[in-house]
């Protein structure tokens, strides 16, 4: 087995990726299994070359009592205080631009990674392309597995096994189901302070504040939304009612009083979150794009992740939400893409406006020969009022779209191009692929 040369840590074995891939499907969207998988980790690790009968007596102990004591530790109890922004010196507004003089001649990057945070190779893979790339900013949509605990964060974001990529000019993550799991707390003490806004003076980082936040210029708001804090519900019921993943109360305030977004009428708007607003493969949250029709008045670009594959949508408003989105999910930056033969839905609660997704397989690996998809993420190039939004796997770029705002901060479509012939990452049905920006 290789050791990669910049961290001499040794990539994971592929069967740990391929149990992943199998239980995917499932742990991800429920609550026991995550604290079952983590604990599996521990008990693979704890009884290699031990005894037959010690296995037993450690599969009792790791996998189930630890596994019962693991949730009750991890899920009862208060949450971490939702935490805002409190000083009048970082109020979660940051400049977009390069310097305070810009000339809209200059050109702004960020890179988007949803559900990065695995321990992977894969996610390693992703990680070093984003460097390669070298944005100004990087920005993680959540997920940080399996459930988000301070080991968890440690290697899967901190350096522990893989290093999340930082951008030169700041890196921020957004708070997702997975870090609620274990009540947030790691994600608000351990991974907020590590990123933020780079700070010239000292050569670091100066923490994030708090779960959400707003990149701005002249032309553009990009708004991170924090969908995670109510992501999950009360213990045991949670497993059978699900959540809404709407924005907290403080959130809305900084939407309304320090953004002033209701107010803002000239930009172009483009929001950030770890949950969908809407799906073809599985069911949407309204909620937040319900609060947010308070405030938007326009169509938006909104990236989200939640479901490991990625997938476009033109514009598309839930009788619920609202709100009208061009819905991009990107949520392959650490985990293979689920179920590659899974078919988008068709009936009328799901028919929300697909345009492409990416169904091709990259290899076939384990005694199972378990097909697994590609992994990627997004880089946005912002220069004055254009917006280029480049979709990338670890091999190459995939699409390429360009949009427009103009003096009403209404996004106008551009162009829209496939860059690589697959049958397999085809328009879905023979839909026009301009669709996707009208």
């Amino acid at each position: 087995m290789n050791t990669n040369s910049e961290s001499g840590i040794q990539p994971r074995d592929k069967t740990q990726y391929v149990s992943k891939y199998k239980l995917s499907k499932h742990w991800k969207r429920s609550l026991g299994l995550a604290h079952g998988k983590t604990q599996s980790e521990i008990y693979k690790y704890k009884v290699e070359g031990i005894s037959l009968l010690n296995r037993a007596k450690d599969f009792l102990k790791i996998r189930l009592f630890e596994w019962i004591w693991h949730y009750i530790k991890s899920r009862f109890g208060g949450k971490w205080a939702f935490q805002s922004y409190t000083s009048s010196n970082d109020n979660g507004l940051y400049n977009l631009n390069l310097q305070t003089d810009l000339q809209n001649s200059d050109t702004v990057s960020l890179s988007l990674i949803g559900d990065w945070g695995s321990g992977t190779e894969d996610a390693r893979e992703v990680a070093n392309r984003v460097k390669q790339d070298s944005p100004d900013f990087t920005i993680h949509l959540g997920d940080v597995y399996y459930v988000g605990t301070k080991s968890e964060v440690q290697e899967n974001m901190l350096g522990g096994k893989v290093q999340w990529p930082i951008g030169k000019r700041g890196s921020f993550a957004l708070n997702a189901n997975h870090e609620m799991y274990a009540r947030g707390k790691a994600y608000f003490k351990y991974l907020l302070p590590a990123l933020g806004i780079f700070d010239q003076k000292s050569g670091k980082l100066k923490g994030q504040k708090a779960s959400y936040f707003c990149l701005k210029n002249e032309h553009w708001l990009i708004i991170g939304l924090d969908t995670g804090y109510y992501s999950i519900g009360i213990p045991i019921f949670e497993m059978i009612f699900k959540p809404n993943a709407k924005l907290h109360r403080k959130q809305i305030e900084w939407l309304k009083n320090d953004l002033c977004l209701q107010d803002d009428h000239q930009r172009g708007i483009i929001l950030l979150s770890h949950h969908q607003y809407y799906s073809q493969f599985e069911p949407g949250y309204n909620t937040p794009a319900k609060q947010l029709c308070q405030f938007i008045d326009r169509p938006v670009l909104w990236f989200w992740g939640h479901e490991h594959r990625f997938a476009i949508y033109g514009k598309h408003t839930t009788k619920k939400g609202k709100l009208s989105a061009y819905g991009r999910c990107i949520g392959h930056g650490g985990l293979p893409i689920e179920d590659i033969s899974e078919q988008p839905k068709d009936d009328e609660e799901y028919s929300v406006g697909l345009v492409l997704y990416d169904k091709r397989v990259k290899e076939q690996i384990g005694e199972s020969k378990t097909p697994v998809g590609y992994n990627g993420y997004a880089n946005l190039f912002i220069r004055g009022k254009n917006l280029i939004v480049e979709y990338k796997d670890t091999e190459q770029c995939l699409v390429r779209e360009e949009w427009k705002v103009d003096q009403n901060g209404v996004l106008k479509g551009v162009s829209f191009n496939t860059l690589i012939n697959n049958p397999q990452f085809a328009p879905y049905k023979g839909v026009d692929l301009q669709s996707a920006i009208r």
